[in-house]
């Protein structure tokens, strides 16, 4: 397999390079080469798939998360075994569930036929996997860590002799967290940044930014204060009171929206009103007439 394609984490342990450096619609993954293969989410894009194929058959897949730009690719393995959380596996096994899962209807205009063609890709889930479970693979054994917020069911993969972490979508790219979906959390998706922050690794592995080597509690912790700054700008608009539409027109959390904007508005919507909530529940926000005001 080429250069481009695989760096080295350790001895059966590999980082995979998605297309476009991983960015969206593609993600970076792992494959572990031990007494089995094993790929680590599969939105690497077909063709470098099919590489990893050309050279090993692949017996496991493990998804970190339901979302499509992760799981897209399990189609092209289609004799792998499918590993991924418990809370997960619905919206995996069933494309009515995955609607359900992330609040998107026909009208939104996703998903996107020319990247996901055919739409939410529905698959047998194997083993659905818990928090804190030790995945033994023979040389090589790696934690699963429930990580909730992104999805019900994200997960990140720990090997804790070289303090090697994958976390998937805590993934420190410049937008910040993401809980665009209705399941999403976000008092969840608070606690397990902080979560990993105390696991202190020495690296992190993601699925959108690559492997990061330096700084990383520090870059943690700057990710997770984008959190603060969103909570900080949505209180000072709302000195006025105004409604959730009026709160999706300053574009808060995007910058812009782009194509198709109607898309890109509900995501908008869903994170505002996870703010909403969140600031609701502290005491600074509070609801009048079907609008929102900041205490005084």
């Amino acid at each position: 397999m080429s250069d481009k394609l695989l760096t080295e984490l350790l001895p059966n342990l590999y980082f995979v390079h998605g297309k476009l450096s991983g960015r969206f619609p593609y993600s970076n993954g792992l494959m572990i080469d031990a007494e089995e293969r094993v790929l680590v989410d599969t939105g690497f894009g077909r063709s470098r798939i099919e590489e990893i194929m050309d050279s090993g058959e692949v017996k496991v897949i493990i998804n970190t998360h339901y979302h499509l730009d992760h799981v897209f690719g399990n189609k092209y393995i289609p004799h792998a075994k499918i590993w991924a959380h418990k809370l997960d596996a619905p919206a995996l096994r069933s494309s009515k569930q995955f609607m359900k899962y992330t609040g998107l209807n026909e009208n939104l205009g996703f998903p996107d036929p020319i990247r996901f063609p055919g739409g939410p890709y529905s698959c047998e889930v194997d083993r659905e996997l818990v928090d804190g479970e030790i995945l033994d693979f023979g040389a090589l054994r790696l934690q699963v860590i429930h990580t909730p917020g992104h999805t019900p069911g994200h997960i990140a993969l720990y090997e804790p002799q070289a303090g090697i972490l994958f976390s998937g979508d805590i993934d420190l790219t410049p937008f910040g967290p993401w809980y665009g979906n209705l399941c999403s959390d976000l008092e969840e998706f608070i606690g397990s940044i902080r979560y990993l922050i105390e696991l202190n690794p020495k690296v992190l592995v993601t699925s959108h930014s690559g492997i990061i080597t330096d700084n990383i509690t520090t870059r943690l912790k700057e990710y997770l204060e984008i959190l603060n700054i969103r909570d900080h700008q949505i209180i000072e608009y709302l000195q006025v009171a105004k409604t959730v539409e009026e709160l999706v027109d300053q574009k808060i959390i995007y910058t812009r929206f782009p194509e198709p904007q109607r898309l890109y508005r509900f995501f908008e919507e869903v994170m505002i009103r996870k703010h909403l909530q969140y600031l609701i529940g502290q005491g600074k926000v509070y609801t009048l007439n079907q609008t929102f005001k900041a205490f005084d």
